[in-house]
């Protein structure tokens, strides 16, 4: 959970930020002559394959030479421009060709820099063969770098001949792999010290309730932060997603699938922070803020859309790149290439969100009509829900207990989100989470956010913890209008510690 994103991120940020130095024979010739006349009998190449994707090519030039041609070209729909040479003698054919162009096969390399949301752009530079018969170039990715070059510069550019790298990149990502460094140093001592608490009272968490916590203790934002915070993370990870696009082009087999899972990973985190917007700005009433809630966010169905994104990726990039996508030159050089570029990636992007919406609504009404029977859960309040608000994450579905029309927090999902009972000296009873900050980890983050009546939860101010604290015994829940009957639900034995 976390690392494993994290991990193929550092991974693409070491190949990314290494300084890269374009092949000569592929830099635009300061001498040469630019040409454009019958360009598609000099430059025939229609589309490139590699890592299971087909990528349309639109010529705008070329250059002669003994060997064969250099020509210039975009892909216009995602902003990629580059220079690909093919040779006029025959050779033998690259590893992934088609039997049919084992004697008909041509010498093929290129380079291209694909314009990001930020102003640089990333770097590939591939090797393969062009097979004349299909009009297609098989080719595996070598070189990877950055660029800090974007828009119109980027539509003109032709290459160079020195090293070339990214500052622009190199401090935005390396500002994110801190942020999410943190993220989980911030995680693993949360669930150290829930843990050491737990030990202390001798009540343990199933696997299932301890991989809740860490989930909600990995938050991207911290708890009582502003939208411009989130928008600011909401950047963060549009980077990670450009990045994770990219890479879709150049990892084969099984890192690619990979990749597409950290491409949906990052489009979760997305969806969750923009949520987490909507949330704070009360444009939802608190009935649909929950149905949302319990829908798109559950645990039950986390990972689903994203592993269907994976498996179906290839399929449907290759799909979009040879539909009407590819004829969006016109339209990309009247109004720019950095613009019609936010239109196909957002195309790729809705159908990935679409497929993860679909997966988790179907994912949670068949939970929830098999769990409890009926589809009311989905959409009764319950005064938990209210309390915690946008601290959680995640709901967990399967952690509801739904009793009389009302839904209620079991014991166990209660330990789960790290809720905790504080009794004060006079004797009120308040419901307590420890506080996720930015940076600070403090021994003292234990704060209240809602006072007992019986099995129901009212909110009240933010304020420090001060009591004797221990995990609860009792269901809490009900409807946020409805008064807790403090008899109804039976009482478990339960450890109990005093906070300093």
């Amino acid at each position: 959970m976390g690392v494993l994103p994290m991990t193929l991120q550092i991974r693409s940020y070491a190949k990314f930020v290494t300084p890269h130095k374009i092949s000569a024979r592929l830099v635009d010739p300061d001498e040469g002559i630019k040409e454009a006349t019958d360009i598609w009998e000099f430059c025939p190449v229609k589309e490139w394959y590699a890592a299971g994707v087909y990528w349309n090519l639109m010529p705008t030039h070329y250059f002669q030479r003994e060997d064969g041609f250099l020509c210039h070209y975009v892909i216009p729909q995602y902003n990629v421009h580059g220079n690909y040479f093919v040779g006029n003698q025959p050779t033998q054919p690259f590893l992934t060709s088609p039997a049919d162009c084992a004697d008909d096969s041509y010498p093929f390399q290129h380079f291209f820099y694909h314009g990001s949301i930020g102003f640089y752009s990333l770097y590939g530079e591939v090797k393969g063969t062009y097979c004349p018969r299909r009009g297609i170039a098989y080719v595996l990715v070598g070189g990877l770098g950055t660029f800090d070059i974007n828009g119109p510069p980027l539509a003109s550019d032709g290459g160079g001949f020195g090293y070339r790298r990214s500052y622009w990149y190199a401090s935005t990502v390396a500002t994110w792999i801190m942020v999410r460094c943190w993220i989980l140093r911030r995680s693993y001592v949360a669930c150290i010290r829930f843990a050491s608490t737990s030990d202390g009272t001798c009540i343990y968490m199933g696997l299932q309730d301890a991989m809740v916590f860490v989930q909600e203790s990995m938050r991207l934002s911290a708890h009582g932060a502003n939208n411009y915070q989130r928008l600011g993370l909401a950047y963060l990870l549009v980077e990670g997603l450009m990045g994770d696009l990219f890479l879709l082009t150049t990892q084969e087999g099984m890192l690619g699938r990979l990749q597409c899972i950290s491409l949906g990973y990052n489009l979760a985190g997305i969806m969750s922070m923009l949520f987490e917007m909507i949330e704070t700005m009360h444009w939802l009433s608190e009935t649909n803020r929950c149905f949302l809630r319990r829908v798109l966010f559950n645990h039950e169905t986390v990972l689903v859309g994203e592993l269907i994104c994976a498996a179906a990726m290839q399929y449907f990039v290759s799909t979009l790149n040879r539909s009407s996508l590819k004829e969006w030159r016109p339209a990309a050089e009247e109004a720019s290439y950095y613009v019609m570029s936010l239109a196909g990636h957002g195309i790729i992007v809705v159908g990935c969100v679409l497929v993860i919406i679909i997966s988790r609504v179907a994912g949670a009404v068949g939970f929830v009509r098999w769990k409890f029977g009926s589809l009311a859960p989905l959409t009764a309040s319950c005064c938990v829900d209210t309390v915690l608000g946008v601290r959680s994450k995640l709901i967990v579905l399967g952690g509801y207990a739904w009793e009389n029309g009302n839904l209620y927090y079991k014991v166990s999902t209660l330990r789960a989100f790290g809720l905790l009972k504080v009794v004060e000296e006079d004797a009120k009873e308040f419901i307590a989470i420890h506080k996720l900050h930015w940076v600070a980890i403090p021994k003292e983050d234990l704060v209240v956010i809602g006072e007992l009546s019986g099995s129901r939860v009212v909110p009240c101010e933010e304020r420090p913890s001060g009591g004797i604290l221990s995990f609860f015994g009792r269901m809490l829940g009900g409807n946020v209008g409805a008064t807790g009957n403090p008899q109804r639900i039976s009482v478990v034995p339960h450890g109990a510690w005093v906070s300093s």
